[in-house]
């Protein structure tokens, strides 16, 4: 066992050392930097410029909230035209109740541009992705938005992530100025980015800035969470995990290859579990008796309990175990492992 945990050493570049990111979930604040100004955008710059409220979502890839060459639904329509947010709202509410989004996101607006304005929100790992807009105004129906944006990569969360803005034309109202009077689209177009005037193609409006806050929150126990952890300070000793299922049966099955007064010691348990629960508790058991080889005899096999171990991901690639044994001698504690190597085809999300 050695050997092998001095050879896994040569592969610790392997390991997922980006802890926090891999959490469930986590909290993240948008910044929206408006740069548009009469000098960005010197073409009939309007008096008052200013953004609406932000609106928007968290939400997984089945859903669609606004899309470049989708039609706009009525609360992208309302929001477009108006600067409201209240019929958006019901919609992603709706959403919610569907279990098609997670999170609302809402927060103020930019009073005159430039300017600027923040906002926090939490995010799953189920359903990763940030849908968010504001109106440009005045305007017919014209704003700025990010649509589907993932806030996670190759299993992390991103520490930040900026997105330049540009405007959209929600396709629901047919004036060509920034005051032009109301002029419904019959029937409504397509939203459509907007790359003449009075905007410059190649200018955005300002810029949406995500910054990672903190994550929290325990992963699902699931299979990509097995393979081999161990603790770098403590090299030669380990725990092996396998967590996988035998028809409708989802267990846990832990091995600690460790010592006890210079001798190899080996401790075993296996537990059932539900799926989605985060954490779970087995029973230990001491192997001892009986020799190698052809000296093996499974009636001399003893299995001793030893105590309890407590298992939760706080992040993939990492293990908490809180451990407490019945036998003299060995007693309490908590320490955290990081994994070496998974199984193959079973990275974590």
């Amino acid at each position: 066992m050695r050997s092998g945990f001095l050879a896994s050493v040569l592969i610790f570049c392997l390991v997922q050392m980006q802890a926090l990111q891999g959490a469930q979930s986590a909290r993240y604040r948008v910044t929206f930097e408006a740069d548009w100004s009469s000098d960005t955008h010197p073409i009939d710059f309007p008096a008052g410029a200013h953004f609406s409220g932000l609106i928007g979502a968290t939400h997984g890839s089945d859903t669609v909230i606004w899309r470049s060459g989708g039609l706009a639904s009525d609360g992208i329509e309302a929001m477009a035209e108006t600067g409201s947010k209240s019929f958006l709202l019901s919609e992603i509410n709706n959403l919610i109740a569907a279990d098609a989004a997670e999170t609302v996101l809402s927060g103020g607006g930019i009073a005159a541009s430039p300017g600027l304005v923040s906002l926090d929100f939490t995010i799953s790992r189920h359903k990763p992705l940030v849908t968010l807009v504001s109106m440009i105004a005045p305007s017919p129906d014209w704003f700025v938005g990010v649509d589907s944006l993932p806030l996670r990569a190759d299993g992390a969360w991103l520490e930040q992530l900026s997105v330049q803005l540009l405007p959209y034309d929600a396709g629901t109202d047919s004036g060509e100025s920034y005051t032009a009077p109301d002029f419904d689209t019959q029937p409504a177009q397509a939203i459509t980015p907007i790359t003449g005037v009075p905007f410059d193609a190649d200018v955005p409006l300002g810029r949406f800035v995500f910054e990672l806050l903190s994550t929290s929150g325990d992963l699902p126990l699931e299979g990509s969470l097995s393979g081999l952890y161990h603790d770098p300070l403590r090299v030669g000793e380990g725990i092996n995990l396998l967590i996988s299922q035998i028809g409708e049966r989802h267990f846990v099955f832990l091995t600690w290859y460790t010592y006890n007064t210079g001798a190899a010691m080996w401790l075993v348990g296996i537990v059932d579990f539900i799926p989605g629960e985060t954490e779970v508790t087995l029973d230990l058991l001491r192997a001892d008796g009986t020799g190698f080889g052809s000296m093996f005899d499974p009636a001399e096999v003893e299995l001793i309990p030893w105590g309890t171990i407590d298992l939760s991901f706080p992040a993939c690639g990492l293990v908490n175990a809180s451990y407490a044994s019945t036998e003299p001698g060995f007693g309490s504690d908590t320490i955290q492992l990081e994994q070496l190597v998974g199984v193959a085809g079973t990275l974590c999300p």
